[in-house]
C-alpha cells in the first residue's frame, strides 16, 4: 500500500509526494548517487548513470530505490501493484533486461522526461525475478513526473509494459489506473461547498453542517478509497503561492494517507504502516523526507551533495539533514 500524487505551487514550481506502507521494514534512508555511476543488474549486466540521483532506499551489494528524483528534474515513485503486475519469463536478447525492483535506478538514472521516457521504454524488458531483500517477485507499477508537470503511469497488467498518461497525477494500488478513473464517476456529487436547503412535502429541511458535499467521500484504506480522496483533496485544496506554502499542503495531504501502527494488519499481524513520506521539488531538486518516528520534515538539496561526490552517499536521521521549518 502507498499513495501518491504531483502536486503544482502558484509559482508553477512542481512536486511528487507519496507515502510508503509496507509491513515489513524496509529501512529506507536517503540516498544519493553520482552521474556515472555503475551498477550491476541482476544477471549481471553492468549499467551506468548519465544522471545524478536522490531517492529513498537501501544499499548492500547495490543500491536499489523504491522513489527518487534525477538532477534533471524527473522523478519517479513505485508503488505495489498485487494481483496485476505481469512480467516476462523469457530474457530478450536485444533489449535491457531487468528485474522490477531495478527500473526505477535505471528511469533515474537515463532519462531526463516523461517525452524521453516514451522514446526510450522500447528498450526495457521486465522479467520475473526476485529482489533478495523480500525473496519474491515484487509486483510494481511507477508514478513518473518531470519539472513540467506532465505524468504518466508505467503498467504491465496487460503483459507488456505500457506507459500511460494520468490526467490527475495520482497513484495508489490496484487495480489498473483505467479502473481507477471510471470508478470516479461515481463520486460526482462531492463538493467542498454544502448542500442548499430544500422542501420535502412542504417541509423545509436545513443541512445540519457545512460538510455534506462531502458525505460521500470515502475515508477507508483501500487502493479505490485512497484514490478518490487523493483526488477529491489535490482538486480543492488551497496549493500556496510560495515553496512553503505548497510544502505546508502537500504535508497536509499526505497526513490523509498516513498509516499509524497497529490500524491494519498483515495475515501474520504484522502492522503495515506509513514508514515515512516523502517529496521531491523537481523545480528546485530538493529533497523532503518525514520518518515514521518524528513528524520533522527532513531536507537535503541534491545539487549541494552532487559536488565532488564519487560513490553513493547514505544520509542518517538527525545526523546528515537539514531540519525544514514549514
Amino acid at each position: 500500500m502507498c499513495t501518491s500524487f504531483t502536486l503544482q505551487a502558484e509559482n508553477q514550481e512542481n512536486f511528487l509526494a507519496r507515502t510508503m506502507d509496507f509491513a515489513f521494514q524496509l529501512n529506507g534512508v536517503p540516498i544519493v548517487i553520482p552521474k556515472g555511476y555503475t551498477w550491476q543488474t541482476q544477471l549481471g549486466v553492468s549499467e551506468s548513470t548519465r544522471f545524478g540521483i536522490i531517492g529513498t532506499g537501501r544499499c548492500t551489494e547495490e543500491c536499489i530505490l523504491v522513489d527518487g528524483m534525477n538532477e534533471s528534474g524527473l522523478s519517479v515513485a513505485e508503488l505495489y501493484f498485487s494481483n496485476e503486475a505481469k512480467y516476462s519469463e523469457e530474457l530478450e536478447k536485444d533489449k535491457i533486461n531487468l528485474a522490477p525492483h531495478e527500473f526505477i535506478l535505471w528511469i533515474l538514472g537515463n532519462v531526463a522526461s516523461v517525452d524521453e521516457l516514451k522514446t526510450k521504454i522500447e528498450q526495457i524488458h521486465l522479467i520475473h525475478a526476485e529482489i533478495s531483500l523480500l525473496s519474491t517477485v515484487v509486483p510494481l507499477h511507477y508514478i513518473v513526473t518531470d519539472r513540467t508537470g506532465a505524468c504518466v503511469v508505467i503498467e504491465t497488467n496487460r503483459g507488456l509494459i505500457e506507459v500511460k498518461d494520468n490526467p490527475l497525477g495520482v497513484m495508489t494500488n490496484s487495480p489498473e489506473l483505467e479502473w481507477h478513473l471510471k470508478n470516479l464517476s461515481n463520486y460526482l456529487s462531492l463538493t467542498p461547498t454544502n448542500y442548499p436547503s430544500r422542501n420535502f412535502l412542504g417541509y423545509q429541511v436545513k443541512p445540519n453542517g457545512l460538510d455534506l458535499g462531502t458525505a460521500a467521500l470515502p475515508g477507508g484504506l483501500s487502493s479505490p478509497e485512497r484514490f478518490v480522496r487523493a483526488v477529491y483533496l489535490k482538486e480543492f485544496i488551497e496549493k500556496g503561492a510560495t515553496r512553503k506554502e505548497t510544502l505546508n499542503a502537500i504535508f497536509h495531504l499526505l497526513n490523509n494517507f498516513t498509516i499509524p501502527k497497529g490500524v491494519m494488519l498483515e495475515e501474520t499481524h504484522e502492522p503495515e504502516y506509513t514508514q515515512y513520506r516523502v517529496a521531491f521539488s523537481l523545480t528546485d531538486l530538493e529533497y523532503f523526507f518525514s520518518p515514521y518516528e518524528t513528524q520533522e520534515i527532513f531536507s537535503i538539496k541534491l545539487k549541494d551533495v552532487l559536488a565532488n561526490l564519487e560513490k553513493p552517499k547514505i544520509f542518517e536521521i538527525n545526523k546528515s539533514f537539514t531540519v525544514t521549518q514549514l
